[in-house]
């Protein structure tokens, strides 16, 4: 097998590790627990992840460009109260606006949108600093959230608000006599990792977005907006954050203070764990998608096992470790690649090759 080829092989058995993984959980628990790989469960997972699955699409879309939105959890939570606050009664916790859900979703989704389009402004016009800018906007969101609560949960939100986090598209009879509900939040989920994936992988959009995470500055020479690209993918992630706010609200008929809390790491490993480079320009959807899958499968499996809750948050750090080893492993491998070709096209008689590098 020549060098080339063999380059390619490793790079595709890096790039889709994560269906490995996801394979051998999902076999691990099944041995370990009878309940875990059953209809119910396997559905139940898919609609616990979908609002961390939202969340992990808008995170992918910055990462590739090679920035940071640590603010969207608390993004997430801040519209979802706002959503609340606007479509309960009085005695529920709202406002007593009691709008139409429809007209709440909009406005939860608008401020969304305008939360992202604020990061994107600071960072790309006044050349803030991405980590600092997401992290000071999750504080400062995190604490408008609890200001304008009630300080309590605000429930009992209309059906039509609930049901794209709460509800079922259909249901099917299983061999037991028992009716299986398949959420809506599962389809939704999948549907918004594809359109994703086109996005990102057949449109020019996507490729100016790994261009700039790949090469910034070779990207602008080669015509391409780079703080336009960064302004949308910042729009992006503000529009998921909400959307999860939404799955999340619907899912558990109420909103606190306290939604989407700690969820910032989560996203990040999954992102990573599917091969989402932390070095921007590199991973793809469909990795992500199973980054996702994986936390589901080994949060629900650890569960069902009865570990110790202080266990299963060091496998969770182990796991997110072991996705950082792996996409340095990949970078360093690619570096080592590139400082290849330069040297096999170095002139005879040149000294020290390396300088073709500086």
């Amino acid at each position: 097998m020549d060098s080339s080829r063999a380059n390619r092989v490793f790079l595709f058995v890096v790039d889709n590790l994560i269906w490995v993984f996801v394979v051998v959980s999902l076999v691990v628990f099944s041995l370990i627990s009878k309940s875990f790989f059953t209809p119910f469960n396997l559905v139940n997972i898919l609609s616990r992840v979908a609002p961390l699955g939202l969340l992990v699409i808008g995170q992918s879309f910055t990462l590739i460009t090679a920035n940071f939105d640590l603010s969207s959890e608390s993004a997430m939570g801040f519209t979802a109260m706002v959503a609340a606050l606007l479509l309960a009664s009085q005695k529920n916790g709202g406002l007593g606006l009691e709008w139409n859900p429809f007209v709440g979703i909009l406005v939860m989704l608008a401020v969304g949108v305008l939360i992202g389009l604020f990061n994107g402004v600071f960072i790309t016009r006044l050349g803030m600093n991405n980590f600092i800018m997401t992290v000071a906007m999750l504080m400062i969101l995190r604490g408008a959230t609890y200001a304008i609560s009630p300080g309590k949960s605000v429930n009992f939100l209309p059906e039509a608000f609930k049901w794209l986090g709460g509800g079922a598209l259909f249901r099917v009879p299983l061999a037991n006599g028992k009716m299986l509900a398949i959420p809506a939040a599962m389809f939704f989920l999948i549907f918004a990792f594809l359109v994703a994936f086109v996005v990102t992988k057949y449109t020019r959009f996507g490729r100016n977005m790994y261009a700039v995470g790949s090469n910034r500055q070779a990207a602008e020479a080669a015509g391409i907006d780079a703080r336009r690209v960064i302004l949308v993918v910042y729009v992006i992630s503000g529009f998921c954050a909400a959307l999860a706010g939404l799955l999340d609200a619907g899912r558990m008929d109420s909103a606190t203070p306290r939604t989407g809390a700690g969820l910032i790491f989560p996203v990040q490993a999954a992102a990573v764990i599917g091969g989402i480079s932390l070095f921007g320009g590199r991973g793809n959807l469909i990795g992500a998608f199973g980054g996702v899958l994986l936390w589901g499968i080994l949060d629900t499996g650890l569960n069902i096992a009865k570990v110790s809750p202080f266990w299963i948050e060091v496998s969770r750090g182990a796991l997110l470790l072991f996705a950082m080893f792996i996409d340095a492993l990949k970078v360093s491998y690619l570096r080592r690649i590139a400082i290849r070709k330069v040297l096999s096209a170095s002139p005879i008689g040149l000294k020290d090759p390396i300088q073709q590098l500086e």
